[in-house]
């Protein structure tokens, strides 16, 4: 098979990564209202738990394909998984009990795990280089944040809070969708396929004592849990706080979408310094832990007593700049283990990211709302930051003297 023309690649992901982003930030933005108004019996505790459902699927789902995926091409593959999305999505306004509508829900969820997951090995096993791999990564989170950005105005254009009628908004995601399978089948190399790891495993014991026992691994799967543990607190905790100190729409707007209209305007410009970075010789460790530091930072912003808008203002700024620094480098440094199979790899990669991102949701959206109700919304955004800013010195004080297992896996 002649080698793919990794251009070409890279610009049908993107185009894949713009439609499918596209359908999912139309829906999620209000589909927690959309199963509250379908099913109107099921109670705001069922809602969260489908909306939970969701989430696991869409982080973890794809480990439970991990053995089968190598036997399939990545343009079959990837373009079942959106089909998937599509067929998920597609039937969740005609869903007639809360049970089928979950079941829809984990359907979708799992086509964006297959999607996500063989996407980023596709780029890892396709271009060689760290800085390579992290421009393409940037590209693929602008094409994400600039769906972000539009998704919400779809959403509301199409769909009315209290119809309980979502075949229209729906509609528009499945389509979304079933043109991402489109650019997949005519852009993709065809025959190519991941190569399959050593395991039937989704992650084998060998690569888990890798993880625990290599320095320089180990500090990578630790910082990826610290960044999007507090990378989620701005779609819960904050969200939290804009929604009850905001009261003009349009700020709450701004506020909410800052970071994708940010992300869309300025990634480019940080990955180029990004890259500058990597040629003078830091490491992708090095980029991850300065956003953690800058995602604690804003915390810290949030809680330190400012006017509320201003404080917002400041944190959303300093959140956005680590987003930009984190969510593109993640995928860069499991790409760089020393791990032979890139599928396990980033199957390591969802698991550290899910389980910290999963926790970091439950406490931003419970814990943050009981102090909250306390009058002691300051405490939370202090503790959380100070922790954060101390857990980062910690692995980088550890850094310093990392003794990385000599040949990678053994």
């Amino acid at each position: 098979m002649a080698e793919p023309n990794t251009r070409w690649v890279n610009a049908v992901l993107i185009a894949d990564h713009t439609m499918g982003s596209l359908g999912l930030f139309t829906l999620m933005p209000v589909v927690a209202v959309l199963l509250a108004d379908q099913f109107p019996d099921a109670g705001a505790v069922a809602v969260g738990a489908a909306l939970f459902c969701y989430m696991v699927a869409q982080g973890l789902s794809a480990l439970l394909l991990s053995q089968w995926l190598p036997r399939f091409s990545y343009v079959a593959s990837m373009t079942t998984s959106v089909l998937l999305s599509a067929l998920g999505f597609g039937l969740l306004p005609y869903a007639r009990t809360f049970t089928v509508a979950v079941l829809a829900l984990f359907v979708a969820g799992l086509g964006v795990s297959v999607h996500f997951v063989l996407s980023r090995v596709l780029i890892a096993e396709l271009v060689t280089d760290e800085i390579g791999r992290h421009r393409v990564y940037s590209a693929l989170q602008i094409a994400l944040n600039a769906a972000a950005t539009a998704g919400p105005f779809i959403a509301g254009f199409c769909y009315v809070a209290g119809s309980g009628d979502g075949r229209l908004l729906l509609g528009i995601v499945t389509v979304c969708y079933v043109l991402a399978g489109v650019t997949i089948v005519t852009g993709l190399p065809r025959g190519a396929r991941p190569r399959a790891p050593a395991t039937r495993w989704p992650i084998s014991r060998a690569v888990l004592r890798f993880a625990v026992r290599d320095g320089a691994a180990r500090r990578v799967v630790l910082i990826t849990m610290l960044g999007s543990f507090v990378y989620a607190q701005f779609f819960t905790a904050f969200a939290l706080l804009v929604a009850k100190t905001v009261s003009a729409d349009m700020l709450r707007g701004v506020l909410l979408a800052g970071p994708a209209i940010a992300i869309v305007v300025l990634q480019a410009l940080v990955t180029r310094g990004v890259n500058e970075w990597q040629r003078r010789g830091v490491r992708p460790f090095a980029v991850l832990a300065g956003a953690a530091f800058l995602f604690g930072l804003s915390m810290l912003v949030l809680g330190a007593g400012l006017a509320p808008m201003l404080g917002a203002l400041a944190g959303v700024l300093l959140f956005s700049f680590a987003e930009m620094l984190f969510t593109p480098m993640v995928s860069t440094a499991f790409a760089g283990l020393a791990i032979p199979s890139q599928l396990e790899a980033f199957n390591l990669r969802q698991v550290a990211w899910t389980s910290g991102e999963a926790l970091g949701s439950w406490c931003g959206g419970s814990v943050f709302l009981a102090l909250y109700v306390a009058g002691a919304a300051p405490a939370y955004w202090l503790t959380l930051g100070g922790c954060t800013v101390v857990a980062v010195g910690v692995l980088v004080l550890s850094d310093r003297a990392r003794v990385a297992v000599p040949g990678g896996i053994r």
